[in-house]
């Protein structure tokens, strides 16, 4: 998995300096991300799904025109590949201004973001059972102080999978401001989330939220620390409980 992560960078910085100087609507921007998770909490729900630090990290490139691709991994320091610490996605997407669509008025400034990825988890590479298509929707829009937005996630389990997948719906805000001459940045995030009972899992609402410190080291490094991802379950009554996960690492944007 390591050397396909590696041809991947090498051909997408490849494609970046030969598109350089098109400035085409396919003209890439790649952002390199790797943290060390205290442990790893499912992104939208907040169940446990590995107890113990693991190294995650992705390669995200995006495009002029709004369409980007991610390449996510999830690595334990200890374990075989049998544990839910493992796991590498492939996501693709869109994301820019509903006026691309040529609306017009209020609407004309809100974000669309719409992608699917596919979870390849524990056994990586056994493409099937366990593993897991998410597909999600969000819509979002600035105002001055704060941007509002809201988000629907759906989770199909491949067949011969022991669960069975869910939805997640959220309404929320975020807001993202900056210091000492923006280098240093600091944006927060809290949502009010409705998971339907996916995954074995209650029906009820929780809460989540985050909150992340970026320190620019340099024009294209950048140093995160910290960033906190947590969940406060409300109506939910299963073994979720008050949760969060730290984070800490770098990212790089050529």
């Amino acid at each position: 998995m390591i050397l396909v992560s590696i041809s991947f960078l090498m051909g997408l910085a490849s494609l970046t300096l030969a598109e350089e100087s098109t400035n085409s609507n396919w003209t890439p921007s790649v952002t390199l991300r790797s943290v060390v998770a205290s442990k790893y909490l499912a992104f939208g729900s907040g169940g446990t799904l590995y107890d113990k630090p693991a190294i995650q990290s992705d390669i995200f490139v995006s495009f002029r025109n709004g369409f980007y691709v991610d390449l996510w991994n999830s690595t334990p320091f200890k374990g075989h590949d049998n544990n839910f610490g493992w796991e590498q996605d492939l996501g693709i997407g869109w994301a820019g201004p509903l006026s691309t669509f040529d609306l017009k008025g209020f609407a004309s400034d809100m974000t669309l973001d719409i992608g699917s990825t596919y979870f390849d988890e524990p056994g990586l590479l056994t493409i099937g059972a366990k593993d897991i298509l998410y597909n999600h929707v969000k819509l979002s829009k600035a105002f001055k102080w704060v941007t509002v937005f809201g988000n629907f996630e759906n989770y199909i389990a491949m067949p011969g999978s022991p669960y069975h997948g869910g939805n997640l719906y959220s309404i929320g805000a975020s807001k993202g401001t900056s210091f000492f001459k923006d280098r240093v940045s600091a944006s927060t995030s809290l949502a009010l989330t409705y998971d339907d009972g996916g995954f074995g899992m209650d029906k009820g609402f929780l809460l989540r939220g985050s909150a992340e410190l970026d320190w620019k080291l340099t024009k294209h490094l950048t140093m995160i620390l910290p960033q906190v991802n947590y969940y406060a379950p409300l109506t939910v009554r299963d073994s979720r409980s008050l949760d969060a996960v730290v984070f800490g690492g770098f990212s790089y944007r050529f």
